[in-house]
């Protein structure tokens, strides 16, 4: 078995054993809504919305960087001597 195959199996197991140990039921307020849900889906939610937040930005740095390298013009090209 692959080194990354072991690891994924190994971080699936441990996310199932979080899961289980999490299914109580949990509230969140926000604002003037009360939700309920059991607690493995609420953190799975903060883990999609983490997972989205690293996502976009990283796509805004790799924007910048692409605009600061297009900026610097290229190194002059000597003149051949005769």
């Amino acid at each position: 078995m692959k080194m990354k195959t072991l690891a994924i199996l190994v971080l699936v197991v441990l996310f199932v054993i979080l899961f289980i140990q999490n299914s109580q039921l949990a509230s969140v307020k926000f604002y003037f809504w009360n939700i309920y849900a059991p607690q493995f889906i609420l953190v799975f939610f903060v883990f999609l919305i983490g997972l989205l937040v690293g996502f976009l930005a990283a796509r805004i740095e790799k924007k910048k960087d692409k605009k600061s390298v297009e900026k610097i013009p290229p190194p002059p090209v000597p003149k051949p001597q005769p």
